[in-house]
């Protein structure tokens, strides 16, 4: 039996087209969804249009993600507080795009799962830990082990790091299957795994899938994610082209150009000029594309 695992497609649809399409191929029929599905690229419609077609027609486990708690707790609090600009207007444009059913369809899915059938091998799987939606779990760290200790089975899928790997601790392993929608690898391939099962237990294959990353950037200035999110939308793109994620970097630099001319500064009210120079200080345009480094000598 092979299971494919997905994470983190951030609503990169042309990265998850090429991730189904190679599992096919391979005659998979089994799946598991560890979250954040949606937000940051603008392929909304056509990842849960994806979603819904392998849970129609194969065995599929989901559980969401931080940013599906996001859409969720927006539309509980009177769909308040986000609004055009880099700072949540990729959220605001990722929501007006969701539909009452795929609200709905968040709201009924749990954070954590347990695959644990009696005379087979188990695995549970998560977004961040099996208790926190948003709990970064990293190899060798103390949080990792812990989680890792209080498992009923020997595999743990886990997701929202970004960061594709395997950690084996005490006979117990956590695979983090990366980011199918934002890689960070230097090919800047789509990352998934598949988990085989065999009389030992299960074995994880870390995949790693090369996809048309031009149909997914320019899916950005079709649809007006770059009118809604200028900044933000130049940052995603800039890690589509790179595999170098400058997000946290340009919000910093952001905030703090903010806070240095105006004394206060409140996410996601953070004017444009500033996004436009933490853009530029990362050497990064509004197209995602590098901007030349000066020379030492200039």
């Amino acid at each position: 039996m092979d299971i494919a695992v997905f994470s983190d497609i951030h609503g990169n649809s042309s990265a998850l087209q090429a991730c189904v399409d190679y599992c096919m191929g391979k005659g998979i029929t089994n799946y598991i969804l560890l979250g954040d599905f949606i937000s940051d690229c603008p392929g909304v419609e056509k990842t849960m249009e994806l979603i819904y077609v392998l849970q129609k027609y194969f065995t599929c486990y989901i559980v969401r993600g931080n940013r599906e708690e996001y859409m969720l707790n927006y539309r509980k609090n009177g769909e308040e507080g986000w609004g055009r600009g880099s700072g949540s207007g990729s959220l605001l444009f990722t929501y007006e795009r969701l539909t009452g059913k795929d609200l709905d369809f968040f709201e009924k899915l749990p954070i954590y799962g347990i695959w644990n059938p009696k005379g087979a091998h188990g695995f549970e799987y998560c977004h961040g830990s099996p208790t926190e939606v948003a709990e970064l779990l990293l190899g060798e760290k103390r949080n990792t082990k812990r989680t890792l200790n209080k498992m009923k089975t020997d595999m743990l899928l886990h997701g929202h790091t970004h960061i594709q790997e395997s950690f084996l601790y005490r006979g117990k392993r956590a695979v983090n299957p990366g980011t199918l929608g934002l890689p960070r690898n230097k090919n800047c391939y789509a990352e998934f795994a598949i988990i085989h099962s065999s009389k030992s237990g299960w074995e994880e294959e870390l995949v790693q899938v090369k996809y048309d990353r031009h149909e997914i950037i320019k899916m950005f200035q079709t649809t007006g994610l770059t009118e809604y999110a200028p900044a933000w939308a130049a940052i995603t793109m800039h890690t589509i082209r790179t595999g170098i994620d400058l997000s946290e970097a340009v919000l910093l630099q952001a905030m703090r150009l903010c806070e240095a001319e105006r004394g206060i500064v409140r996410w996601p009210n953070i004017p444009e000029k500033f996004w436009a120079e933490a853009l530029k200080q990362n050497y990064i345009d509004l197209s995602g594309k590098d901007i030349p480094r000066p020379r030492n000598n200039e």
